[in-house]
């Protein structure tokens, strides 16, 4: 029971972090430019939002570990999302943008799932 519970809190904090939080950052640049803080701001968020949670279910140490390995994963699925959407010129609102963001998606909550798994 326990780990259905985290594993509904890491998803209820990705929502947040993803669809309540990233609008903060839409003026700091481009996910795929490195130089702008706009994609390291979007994962940290991730990451502290992820810490938050894990501390409720572990130690200091553990959830600081697993979310410093949730930025890089989280920055590695949203980089080559968005990388590879604008390698192929995939416009906004397009059925092949939902295919983007639908991989993506799933690509999180299997970030989620092995985090579970690994707790």
């Amino acid at each position: 029971m326990t780990s259905l519970i985290l594993f509904f809190a890491l998803i209820c904090k990705h929502a947040i972090a993803d669809l309540g939080m990233q609008a903060r950052h839409t003026l700091r640049g481009s996910k795929t430019d490195l130089r702008t803080p706009r994609l390291w701001l979007h994962c940290l968020d991730h990451a502290v939002l992820t810490f938050f949670v894990l501390i409720l279910f572990t130690g200091f140490i553990p959830a600081l570990i697993i979310a410093l390995l949730e930025y890089a994963a989280h920055f590695a699925i949203d980089f080559t999302k968005n990388y590879l959407q604008n390698k192929n010129k995939v416009k906004l609102h397009s059925s092949r943008y939902w295919n983007y963001a639908t991989i993506d998606q799933i690509a999180h909550y299997t970030t989620y799932f092995v985090i579970v798994l690994a707790m």
